[in-house]
């Protein structure tokens, strides 16, 4: 709801003496005096507006502590500043907190005016440590207004801002919805560095990139990375296949042995015949008569005639001939040859199984293996070749007296045989070994297809908006197009800040010198009476009151680095701490003239804002009287009240201090006896314009019991006879003879008593 007055609201808890601050103001302006006695807090009020400036960056001292902790009041951890203000038409024109914590470095907020701080801690940093010269080294611009209309291009700036701003937030919305529908609910995906290509700023980048290589579809890797998961525990690994080993050495002497003549035996062919065909069952039935101890047949039992002996005697001597020993060297042969025949088949069904629980791995598990195919194994060559080389062994059983030369082709076919099998069976067992690993480290199998579904889907969100992509930029280039002609129309009318400073102070420095002081607009070493100081001179030249003449007009020029373009100057808000400290009072009027004038001064400034802080009553009393501040405030025991003009006039304000050590039982302090004083000679003055100590002195006798110690004590401390180094006096003592002023003025001029009553009472 609109209102005829500005609000400002100020909060304040926990800074230096004032613990608990809350203040609406209600004012026509924002030009504003506040009359603190020392120690009020008026300067830590003005340090927390100083904050927001930003000067320096605030960092922790070696022992922790931060530059802020002594903002807070003694004995509390935390404080708190806030400031707001309302305009007459209801709009906030700046609401802005700060929070103090100790040892902490505080969090500076963005204020929407530009606040400008004189007080002590700007004299210190920018002006007493540089021996109160001036630091030319200013670099920058101001940027004016130009001549040309701007309209119609910032309205269409800010129409390309705002569909360049709705269709990037619509295309981050849908990538973002992509991912977290799709992608985040993946476990742990989140922890890849490939999970950061799916951010938008990613996405938007990669439009002018290649895309990543990937094998798959992402649905095929969603399929992958499900299979992964299912996994069991303790999977058994696949075996690996044997390798062929055939012992060509032996072949080699089966071949020399083919090749040789062997002698027959002597015994009639028809009976050799006969014990070739049941050998076995010959030296069975030999080696067991051997065991007998008689001649008892070891089959039938039957006692062994003459003829069966004699039948007998032919068999041992057959079996222990040549003939019988070759032939069954050569039937060894063919067994051992047979059972290679054998190992193969079982390898060819082996290498069978395994491809067959390979393919069940790959398929079902681990589907980076899945276009490997394991070699299938045919023994059918290798075989046949072995199967000659029997049937050549048989051959040779039938005459071995015979030589039958064998081919080396042969053996060399059955040695090439084994070579290519064995190729296939590595091959295989390679790759058993690799799906073995692969299973055994299942989490980097499922840590590869997690990082090739963000790549595939990176890949996917790129081509989906990688029209609307090109538009945003295509509108960012059209802005930035944009934006650099209007700048660059605008920088045909800008402002040296250097220029201005200069300028700036040298027209403050007229009005309190009239060209005494000035300033070089060169080297920013001051003037005086047309000779440039040298360096480091200035802090001796200057009286106590000039410097601060000095630093105040510096702070005035300062303005000018507030800001960046002519519109700020329409966000300017000083605040200024008592800047009259050691200036002749002719000064203060002078100053109080630079604060008035401050709009012509600084000439781009159309509307002033500001807030005096001080301690000095005259200097209070030129601000309002002038008119100077419209709305004037009093900070006194940590409340911020309305001022009344009468406590402008020093007399009241004593007057005050006194009434509250006679009535409301404050403490007095090393003010009280100029209170005291200040008191009486107002009162003699009333009575005869003459004063002097006589005059004092009469008055004290007169109006004041002489009965009493308090005579003697009034009497001296209106004369400023007491000393520090003389015994004090007790607070008891002070609260008597403030009384007996007081009770003094009730009775002659008791409204003065009944206005401090009723001030109290407010």
């Amino acid at each position: 709801m609109a209102d005829d007055k500005i609000t400002t609201i100020i909060k304040c808890q926990n800074i230096a003496p004032i613990e608990n601050l809350t203040r609406e103001i209600k004012s026509s302006s924002l030009k504003m005096g506040v009359f603190a006695n020392n120690g009020s807090g008026k300067t830590f009020l003005s340090r927390l507006f100083r904050l927001t400036e930003k000067q320096d960056k605030l960092i922790l001292d070696e022992n922790g502590k931060s530059p802020t902790d002594k903002l807070l009041t003694f004995g509390k951890n935390n404080g708190t500043f806030s400031f707001k203000i309302t305009d007459k038409d209801g709009n906030v024109k700046d609401d802005f907190s700060v929070s103090v914590t100790k040892g902490q470095i505080p969090t500076i907020p963005d204020t929407k005016y530009l606040y400008h701080t004189f007080n002590q801690d700007y004299v210190e940093q920018n002006i007493r440590v540089l021996g109160y010269e001036k630091d030319s080294d200013i670099q920058g611009f101001i940027l004016g207004k130009v001549n040309i209309d701007l309209k119609d291009d910032e309205d269409n700036l800010l129409k390309i801002e705002k569909e360049g701003k709705i269709l990037s937030e619509q295309v981050e919305k849908e990538i973002n919805t992509y991912v977290e529908e799709n992608i985040s609910n993946i476990q742990n995906i989140k922890r890849l560095s490939e999970y950061s290509y799916l951010k938008p700023n990613e996405i938007f980048q990669g439009v002018d990139k290649d895309l990543y290589e990937v094998s798959k579809s992402i649905e095929d890797l969603f399929a992958d990375y499900n299979k992964i998961k299912s996994v069991p525990e303790n999977l058994a690994d696949i075996e690996n296949i044997n390798r062929v080993d055939i012992d060509f050495r032996s072949l080699n002497e089966i071949k020399e042995n083919l090749s040789k003549e062997f002698s027959l035996s002597s015994l009639a062919e028809e009976f050799k015949q006969k014990i070739k065909s049941k050998l076995v069952f010959v030296e069975t039935g030999m080696e067991l008569l051997s065991e007998t101890k008689d001649n008892t047949c070891p089959f039938c039992e039957q006692e062994l005639q003459e003829n069966a002996l004699s039948l007998i005697d032919n068999y041992t001597k057959y079996i222990n001939d040549t003939e019988a020993k070759t032939i069954k060297q050569f039937k060894g042969n063919i067994e051992l040859l047979s059972k290679i025949i054998d190992f193969f088949k079982s390898i060819e069904n082996s290498n069978s199984k395994r491809i067959n629980l390979f393919n069940e791995y790959k398929t079902k598990y681990i589907p980076s293996s899945e276009d490997v195919e394991l070699g299938s194994i045919n023994i059918e060559e290798a075989k046949n070749s072995i199967q000659v080389f029997i049937d050549i062994i048989e051959e040779k059983v039938k005459d071995i007296s015979k030589p039958i030369p064998l081919e080396n082709s042969i053996i060399e076919n059955i040695e090439k045989h084994q070579t290519l099998l064995n190729s296939i069976i590595d091959s295989n067992n390679e790759q058993i070994d690799i799906i073995n690993i692969k299973k055994n480290r299942i989490g980097e199998e499922n840590k590869t297809v997690r990082k090739e579904i963000c790549k595939c889907a990176y890949n996917h969100l790129v081509e989906t908006h990688k029209t609307n992509i090109k538009s945003i930029f295509q509108l960012r280039e059209k802005w930035k197009t944009l934006d650099t002609e209007i700048k660059k129309k605008k920088e045909q009318q800008k402002v040296s800040k250097k220029d201005k400073v200069a300028s700036t102070i040298k027209s403050v420095l007229n009005y309190f010198f009239s060209y005494k002081y000035t300033l070089d607009e060169e080297t920013f070493r001051l003037v005086f009476y047309e000779n440039a100081l040298e360096k480091d001179q200035a802090k001796d030249v200057l009286s106590e009151g000039e410097k601060n003449i000095v630093a105040f007009a510096y702070y005035i020029g300062d303005t000018h680095l507030k800001v960046e373009s002519e519109d700020d100057y329409e966000k300017l808000f000083f605040i200024i701490d008592d800047p009259i400290s050691s200036m002749d009072f002719t000064h203060v009027y002078t100053l109080c003239g630079v604060i008035r004038d401050i709009s012509k001064i600084i000439d781009k400034l159309k509307r002033e804002r500001l807030i005096i802080f001080t301690h000095n009553n005259d200097f209070m009393r030129v601000l309002t009287a002038n008119k100077i501040v419209d709305k004037k405030l009093l900070l006194k025991k940590g409340e911020l009240k309305d001022f009344n003009n009468n406590l402008t006039v020093p007399y009241i304000n004593h007057l005050m201090d006194v009434y509250n050590i006679a009535r409301k039982g404050e403490v007095a302090n090393h003010t009280t006896a100029n209170s005291i004083r200040h008191i009486i000679e107002t009162l003699t003055k009333f009575q005869n314009v003459d004063i002097s100590k006589d005059g004092i002195a009469e008055y004290i006798k007169k109006n004041i019991p002489n009965d009493t110690k308090s005579y003697t004590l009034i009497n001296d401390l209106s004369h400023g006879g007491w000393r520090s180094e003389q015994s004090p006096i007790t607070e008891d003592d002070y609260k008597d003879v403030c009384e007996i002023i007081i009770k003094h003025i009730e009775n002659d001029f008791k409204g003065q008593i009944e206005y401090c009553e009723k001030f109290n009472a407010n």
